[in-house]
């Protein structure tokens, strides 16, 4: 008799337990996308290049069940693309047309989810005469004005690129408008100073030179690694990357990236 009574009971439980696990499963097939939904990223190849994509991409599979489709192409492109609806969401680099189309609506769910620290290199021996200086707006200024004297050597940034539109805004435009013809020649073979994100020098550092780091770890040297939605794709993968870049497993990513490459929350 204990038997018999035991076995309905029995059954229950294990139809509850199977209609349970088939209702996890269909919550879990809800909650991922199909891999057609993936969405198409525009990613600036800094990101690619020092393994972070390949970070979230692995870590996307694992817990979404599929991963974004990256196409590498220099953050000025990945804005242009993102304005005209060519791709559906834009991983690039804090560059002031990303502020502007913010602002005209054409793109949107701009979220920053990483960051790297820039850095002014230059010379060992003091050129410019910056060796005191803790500002790095009259540290780099001092650099433009000693190399149009012709006392040091300016490498600019790559034009129209997010470290060009960095040192114009610590210049006040100054660094775009060129450097003057100076009355002394340049100082001999000396490196030039410039600007470099700590993940191209962790990359890719310069060889070949003598470089001394003048200046780093300033709030003001930064370069955040940001992703935004295109107003005229509207694709909703691409909404859930921009949530998921910021959870803690897309986080704990950026962190094993260091020191190229710093997450946004500690």
């Amino acid at each position: 008799m204990p038997v018999l009574a035991r076995r309905p009971f029995l059954q229950l439980s294990l139809g509850g337990v199977l209609c349970a696990s088939t209702l996890h499963a269909a919550v879990a097939r809800e909650r991922v996308p199909a891999r057609a939904e993936s969405p198409n990223v525009g990613v600036d190849p800094l990101l690619v290049s020092t393994g972070l994509t390949g970070r979230w991409q692995a870590a996307m599979k694992q817990d979404l069940g599929w991963a974004a489709r990256w196409t590498a192409m220099d953050t000025g492109v990945i804005l242009t693309e993102l304005e005209q609806g060519l791709i559906d969401a834009g991983l690039f680099l804090s560059h002031p047309r990303a502020d502007a189309l913010d602002k005209q609506g054409l793109i949107y769910n701009r979220k920053t989810i990483a960051l790297t620290d820039v850095l002014l290199l230059g010379p060992q021996e003091d050129l410019a005469g910056i060796r005191s200086e803790r500002d790095p707006s009259r540290a780099l200024s001092q650099v433009l004005a000693a190399a149009s004297a012709g006392a040091a050597r300016w490498q600019p940034p790559l034009a129209g690129s997010s470290l060009a539109a960095l040192a114009d805004q610590l210049t006040q435009g100054l660094a775009s408008r060129g450097i003057a013809a100076g009355t002394r020649p340049p100082a001999g073979n000396a490196p030039a100073y410039r600007l470099m994100s700590r993940a191209q020098w962790v990359k890719t550092p310069p060889r070949g030179e003598k470089l001394k780091v003048w200046m780093a770890d300033s709030p003001a040297l930064t370069l955040q690694a940001q992703i935004a939605c295109s107003f005229r794709a509207r694709h909703a993968g691409a909404k859930l990357l921009v949530s998921w870049l910021q959870w803690p497993l897309a986080q704990s990513a950026v962190k094993a990236s260091r020191p190229a490459w710093q997450p946004i929350k500690e």
